[in-house]
């Protein structure tokens, strides 16, 4: 079954190139997710602020209750596995490029 995988990826190393950019992209997707969100909170704590309001909405979740944000990260340790998976697209992508040179 592996060897399967193998000779898909190895065969054609534009597919590997290809999977390796949309993990970075994806990534990459994610974390401007986040930091549109965090600014989202922000904006929404200062104007309730503005208004002597006691609470705040601390996440997404809390401001937008019927849009699914589960996806969306929105600390530190959230932005850890997007940062992982845009330099495992990067490890890929260059593998793939190195496979490219070395065979075509």
């Amino acid at each position: 079954m592996f060897e399967r995988i193998y000779e898909y990826f190895l065969t054609e190393p534009r597919r590997l190139i290809d999977l390796g950019n949309n993990l970075v992209r994806t990534g990459a997707f994610l974390l401007v997710l986040g930091a549109i969100g965090n600014v989202m909170t922000g904006v929404s704590a200062v104007a309730l602020s503005f208004g002597k309001q006691t609470v705040n909405p601390q996440t997404l979740a809390d401001l937008y209750p019927s849009i699914p944000t589960w996806f969306v990260p929105e600390s530190i340790i959230g932005c850890v596995p997007a940062i992982l998976m845009m330099l495992i697209g990067f490890s890929v992508a260059s593998m793939g490029h190195r496979l490219k040179r070395a065979y075509f």
